[in-house]
């Protein structure tokens, strides 16, 4: 069916949003068709890294050589993170869960809290992936830290080893670079009052008595980013970026650093130069968003719009002759690869690994895809407090308060042998409860997926979250996969509605599949093979030279599921088994 060429109506909107951002599979291939270059950066996945990731490259091409186009599963479901919306969406994301569980309560097979859905099996509870464009960064938390240095070893005597190359691009440009453009280079203007202030002064005072023996020195820490635009800036200056804390004019400079150093790292932006709105909480979909329409303002039809996002593509399976990348199949047909094209999978860990072990078996350097997944622990403890024993704390407010900290932490296992974990601390306190207190509570709380526990807060109580994030340790055999399936979702939709959870190759989901003939909509003439690169560094892609376009493609390290079949075979939505033994 041929996309629209009008927003469409439903029963309560006009799609006005999708229209002006997005294009069908066929405009696309109409574009190339009657006259437009064909596609040579093709970001697969629309989420948080394949958005700002498409964006970057159709800024940085100033040449204006290159046509990027953007494939995403789901739709375009909300415009920008959802705490800047004015409705308060609650049960997003939805409750942890596994495919197993929704199966026994007959909920599998469709979508969790309209766009959530569970892409593998898992022992382990998580609320699973949000199908959309932005994905999770419509939904995260915000807390994007900076690593160390000492996190990102290049010595000989570190058991995992950086490349000094791409700790140097960090480093010198895009820790920088990404720090300015998600709003943690600011301090959190947004929250302030007594209950930050008393909480910060506590935590500074318990990490310089040696209360917390895992905290990192905070004179061994790295000064808060606002002080690379302000690094000559007095104690005034500094006390005025904590929000004027009462009790800090006889601090010493070193010391007003230190608070600063305990700020929360979140991704919002409060204020911004005169005459500029913020963005508020960060997600990739509103920079998607404006290159979309900049690349459709600077054209005056199709074929000459650089850009172009469309949702509801669900890529299937790369096609690979001579090793290399010819076409990517979706379940809209198939898009043609040219042969000076890049291929970019940005659909996240397990997915990115999916698809490529699907498309790439029996090439050079196929069996490490999956390899060297990098996990993390996590825990949180909520405890509530009388409000009165928390020092510099004075009445109750009239309204809700909240407070976000950080604290670097490190563990020494033996000599030059450390693993490093951090705590991200969150409270809230207000008066007497009033009708608004959830709705206010819900944009004010970094971590929407705790809102429930800070509902109980009163003006005599205050409730505190500490959500201990840490690395799995290298002396531990991680990530063992015992079994590897290749396989395609029970149903022709995309990632939400599949959840077959049978681990029989005999019974399987009970039902034959059986592959169809690949019969693409639209004809094309044989197109050259592209080349293509594993990497497995975490180097960000630099800005493509005039005339030359990019040669790297982004592929996550992780291990896997396969998601692509033989040619008869029943289905099986893949799974993996882990095994983590000392």
């Amino acid at each position: 069916m041929p996309t629209s060429p009008r927003a469409q109506r439903t029963d309560f909107a006009l799609d006005v949003t999708g229209r002006y951002t997005c294009n069908g599979l066929d405009e696309v291939m109409a574009s190339v068709a009657l006259g437009g270059r064909p596609f040579d950066l093709i970001v697969i996945g629309g989420g948080s890294f394949g958005g700002a990731l498409a964006q970057e490259l159709f800024s940085n091409d100033q040449a204006q050589v290159h046509r990027i186009l953007v494939l995403e599963g789901g739709p375009l479901a909300l415009p920008e993170h959802v705490q800047n919306m004015p409705l308060q969406w609650l049960g997003v994301p939805p409750p942890p869960t596994s495919i197993a569980q929704l199966r026994s309560q007959g909920l599998d097979g469709r979508p969790r809290a309209e766009i959530w859905g569970l892409a593998w099996h898992s022992s382990t509870l998580f609320p699973g992936l949000a199908y959309c464009l932005g994905g999770r960064s419509l939904f995260f938390g915000g807390w994007s830290p900076q690593l160390l240095d000492e996190e990102m070893p290049t010595g000989a005597p570190a058991p995992s080893r950086w490349p000094q190359a791409v700790v140097n691009d960090l480093k010198n440009r895009y820790f920088a670079e990404s720090a300015a453009q998600i709003g943690t280079e600011e301090t959190n203007d947004f929250i302030s009052g007594d209950l930050q202030n008393a909480l910060r002064q506590t935590l500074l005072t318990g990490i310089d008595n040696g209360a917390i023996a895992a905290a990192i020195p905070l004179a061994n820490l790295p000064d808060h980013p606002v002080l690379r635009r302000h690094p000559n800036a007095n104690a005034a200056t500094l006390r005025q970026f904590l929000g004027n804390p009462a009790g800090a004019g006889g601090l010493q400079l070193q010391d007003l650093k230190n608070l600063l150093k305990l700020e929360a790292p979140l991704a919002v932006q409060g204020q911004t130069l005169p005459g500029f709105f913020p963005f508020n909480k960060f997600s990739s979909l509103p920079l998607l968003m404006k290159a979309a329409r900049t690349a459709q303002n600077g054209a005056n039809n199709d074929t000459r719009k650089r850009l172009m996002v469309v949702p509801y593509c669900h890529v299937t399976r790369l096609q690979v002759q001579g090793g290399r990348i010819t076409a990517v199949e979706t379940n809209q047909g198939a898009v043609p690869v040219p042969a000076d094209g890049k291929v970019i999978l940005a659909l996240g860990t397990i997915e990115s690994a999916r698809l490529a072990l699907n498309s790439f078996a029996g090439l050079p350097g196929a069996a490490r895809i999956g390899q060297n997944l990098m996990a993390h622990l996590r825990s949180n403890l909520t405890i509530r407090v009388p409000r009165n024993t928390l020092a510099g704390l004075g009445a109750a407010p009239a309204n809700l308060q909240t407070a976000a900290l950080f604290c670097k932490c490190r563990h020494q296992f033996a000599a030059n042998d450390f693993g490093y974990f951090h705590m991200q601390i969150t409270a809230a306190g207000l008066g007497a409860l009033g009708t608004d207190s959830e709705a206010e509570l819900f944009k004010k709380v970094p971590d929407i997926d705790t809102l429930d526990r800070f509902a109980t807060a009163s003006d005599t109580r205050v409730v505190i979250t500490i959500r201990s994030i840490g690395e799995i340790s290298h002396r531990i055999r991680t990530v063992s996969f015992a079994k590897i399936r290749r396989s395609i979702p029970c149903s022709a939709t995309s990632g939400p509605s599949c959840s077959c959870s049978r681990r029989s190759e005999t019974t399987l989901c009970g039902r034959p599949w059986t592959r169809p003939p690949m019969k693409p909509r639209w004809s094309w003439p044989a197109a050259a093979p592209t080349r293509f690169r594993f990497r497995t560094s975490l180097r960000p892609l630099p800005p493509s030279p005039p005339g030359r376009p990019h040669r790297r493609s982004a592929l996550a390290p992780s291990a896997a599921m396969a998601w692509a079949p033989p040619t008869t075979r029943p289905a099986l939505c893949g799974w993996a088994t882990t095994r983590t033994r000392q």
